[in-house]
């Protein structure tokens, strides 16, 4: 009897254990069907191309292309956002929100400016789809120039007051293009244009520069006008600077705002750039700044600037004055400025 009853327990707990089992596996079952469910309802992102090759263009030239794409899950695309590279402008050009089976389109517009040769430009597509966030896509070109100017800048360096100097600047057609250069010039006083000789393709200019009357850093443009409609106007930059017996830096002292009673210092380097050339005389305003000079090396000077203010508050705008023997710079004035508080 009690054998009996052991077996019915056993087969009461084995038909319980059974049913939890089974319980257990109907729920991974239907869970596993939720989790399908889930995903079948999300956005697909796909486009009908990921790379755009425009071939062989100008410089100058712009171009647009648009890249399509399909929602191709069950749920609604969402389009948070298109971000392009520098040089091109991305933007969706359909509505936001895609749903199923619906398409789209990204315009990508390029202006290739000043781009030359093989070059290549990333837009991003970020979205909802679970799988593909982030899609990139990628336009190409191949740039030629219709005309090319060489050097592409003109950099003159350190030219002494007085000196001259010179520089050639290279103009090309693109061979059968009929292109033509119809005027160089430049609006800079102290640059003479000279045409030295001339081909069927090519044209050479002597770029002179003589009689500046500045010192300091100078800059501007050389202007190349052509009859071609897609660069009808090419912009050559040029910079140099101009010195003369004595150079400094920097050429104004700011301290900037500062609190009353508390004394600052600031420093300024003076550079003979002729050997016979000496400092005679320094002055300083206002009365409540003070200086020290001191050699660098065989050929500059350090001069310290301090500013003790005292009690006074308000703005402060004064000078150090540097005489020197030279004829070309015999007074340098360096302005100080500094705001002071309490």
């Amino acid at each position: 009897m009690r054998k009996m009853a052991m077996y019915g327990f056993v087969l009461l707990l084995a038909l319980v254990v059974g049913n939890a089992i089974d319980g257990i596996a109907d729920d991974k079952i239907q869970g596993g069907g939720k989790l399908k469910n889930a995903e079948s309802i999300a956005p697909a992102i796909q486009f009908d191309a990921y790379t755009h090759d425009f071939g062989r263009i100008y410089s100058g030239e712009k171009v647009i292309h648009k890249f399509k794409f399909k929602n191709h899950g069950d749920g609604e695309l969402i389009i948070d956002k298109v971000k392009s590279a520098c040089g091109c402008t991305a933007a969706l050009s359909t509505k936001k929100n895609i749903k199923k089976n619906e398409e789209g389109e990204i315009e990508v517009k390029f202006n290739s400016g000043k781009y030359v040769g093989k070059i290549a430009k990333s837009i991003f597509v970020h979205s909802n789809d679970p799988v593909n966030p982030k899609v990139k896509l990628v336009i190409e070109m191949n740039i030629i120039e219709e005309v090319s100017v060489t050097p592409k800048r003109i950099n003159f360096g350190v030219i002494r007051m007085g000196s001259s100097c010179s520089a050639n600047l290279e103009i090309k057609t693109l061979p059968g293009s009929k292109i033509k250069i119809l005027k160089v010039e430049t609006n800079f006083p102290y640059i003479k244009l000279k045409e030295k000789d001339k081909g069927e393709d090519a044209l050479n200019y002597e770029v002179a520069l003589r009689g500046v009357e500045e010192f300091g850093k100078f800059n501007g443009f050389i202007f190349v006008h052509t009859n071609s409609e897609k660069k009808p106007k090419i912009d050559v930059p040029f910079n140099g600077e101009v010195i003369g017996d004595i150079t400094y830096y920097p050429n104004k002292l700011s301290f900037g705002t500062v609190r009353k009673n508390r004394e600052v210092k600031k420093t300024v380097i003076v550079t003979l750039v002729e050997k016979s050339i000496e400092i005679e005389k320094i002055e300083i305003e206002p009365a409540f700044m003070t200086y020290n000079i001191s050699p660098l090396n065989d050929d500059s000077r350090v001069i310290s600037v301090h500013m003790n203010q005292g009690d006074f508050t308000g703005t402060v705008n004064g000078s150090l004055l540097i005489y020197s023997n030279s004829s070309l710079q015999p007074e340098i004035c360096i302005p100080i400025s500094a705001t002071i508080n309490d």
